[in-house]
């Protein structure tokens, strides 16, 4: 699988999934010599010395970092940009996309990414000629999950996306992508794949508006500084409990999430293995087949922190489900966003300047709402991509905690 000349741009650099591509690519994943450079595009300005992704290494792919490229732009030329700014854009073989903008609006938010995508996909079929492979990530939204009570009866299988309802279809971009892919890759050399995960785990040093992660270690540190244990401490015997935020059917709903490291993995393997991975398809990924539930998983997040991870008290309505971003009229106790919104201070006022300005922004509503309304099974399958050859499993708990200490390090917690 390694070609020493390969050159994989990553779009989205500085998201969650973006984040771990680069991350992995700079450690010679899968192997030393599989990629001579990386080139990282995001839009937000990024400091590399702040990125938190490996120094250069004497045999390392070369890393270029290009910020402030925003393909919403209209009126500019895409191609003319990225010619100027992107050394060797005619050698990139491989290219990751992984940008997203979320909008209130959902046939907006279709027609904006789908345009956005397009772009990216019309400048690569004509300033890159050695192009191999493009990979992208879809979610499980694109299996109906934003309908309460979800559409499919879990595991969730690729081939169930053929069958989603034609009007919730129209406000998921994923069938967009995957028309599009096929009419551009149609007589090309390159080919594509899309991964499907559930919720992703993982780090970003800039914060984001996706990361369940980061919006629940932020809220775990507050709540641990607020009732006396001192950051760092990790006490194992504490007796500070801290509810989980949602519903007792959130907390035993099953579900498969993956972490960024094991995404950032299988994107690249794939994107190495087009007789296999190829061909438009999708693969569903996770951290392992076996699901999970929140009521496994809570109590060492919390742990991590000092705190002791109890069950939500059993409050809610009979019956009642939400929607995406929906919650209930009253809850038990503070929403995590509500907790950090109201103690944020204390991260400028014990050092935590980063933490102060970057956390989940505008989506704390809905990362709020995940306890709530994710009240059902939506466990992945993982026969297709165990049967294409990628085996790596992990404990799903694995992936919080090393995102915890990144955090930690980037000052993005106490």
């Amino acid at each position: 699988m390694a070609d020493a000349r390969n050159h994989a741009i990553v779009y989205g650099a500085s998201g969650i999934i973006g984040w771990a591509l680069v991350d992995q690519l700079l450690k010679h994943y899968p192997a030393p010599g599989t990629f001579s450079k990386v080139t990282a595009i995001t839009n937000r300005p990024l400091d590399l010395s702040k990125s938190f992704w490996p120094e250069k290494r004497p045999t390392g792919p070369e890393l270029e970092l290009v910020s402030g490229i925003n393909l919403s732009s209209d009126g500019v030329s895409l191609a003319d940009i990225l010619r100027e700014r992107v050394k060797d854009i005619e050698n990139v073989t491989h290219v990751y996309y992984l940008v997203f903008t979320a909008m209130e609006d959902d046939v907006e938010e279709v027609a904006t990414n789908y345009r956005m995508f397009q772009r990216v996909i019309d400048v690569h079929n004509v300033t890159s000629p050695r192009l191999k492979f493009v990979a992208f990530p879809g979610g499980t939204r694109g299996y109906g999950i934003y309908v309460p009570g979800g559409t499919f009866t879990p595991p969730l299988r690729e081939e169930m996306v053929k069958s989603l309802p034609s009007d919730y279809s129209k406000t998921v971009v994923y069938p967009a992508y995957r028309e599009m892919l096929t009419k551009a890759s149609d007589g090309k050399s390159w080919t594509w794949c899309e991964v499907c995960p559930d919720t992703i785990i993982g780090f970003t040093p800039n914060g984001s508006q996706f990361s369940l992660a980061l919006h629940w270690a932020q809220y775990l540190s507050l709540y641990a500084f607020n009732h006396d244990i001192k950051p760092r401490s990790q006490s194992k015997s504490s007796r500070v409990e801290v509810p989980f935020p949602g519903s007792t059917l959130g907390a035993n709903s099953l579900h498969t999430p993956v972490s960024s490291k094991i995404l950032a993995r299988f994107m690249i393997y794939a994107s190495l293995s087009p007789e296999k991975c190829g061909g438009g398809r999708l693969f569903n990924i996770a951290d392992r087949a076996k699901p999970c539930t929140a009521n496994e998983v809570w109590p060492q997040l919390a742990s991590w922190f000092g705190l002791k991870g109890v069950q939500p008290p059993d409050t809610e309505p009979a019956g009642e489900e939400l929607k995406a971003g929906q919650l209930p009229n009253s809850t038990p106790n503070l929403l995590p966003g509500e907790y950090t919104s109201r103690y944020q201070r204390l991260f400028a006022e014990y050092g935590c300047l980063n933490a102060a300005h970057a956390g989940v922004g505008v989506g704390n509503r809905q990362l709020d709402s995940v306890g709530y309304w994710l009240t059902f099974d939506r466990q992945l399958s993982l026969d297709r991509i165990r049967e294409c050859g990628f085996e790596e499993e992990q404990d799903p708990v694995k992936g919080w905690l090393e995102s915890f200490e990144l955090f930690q390090k980037a000052g993005l917690i106490l």
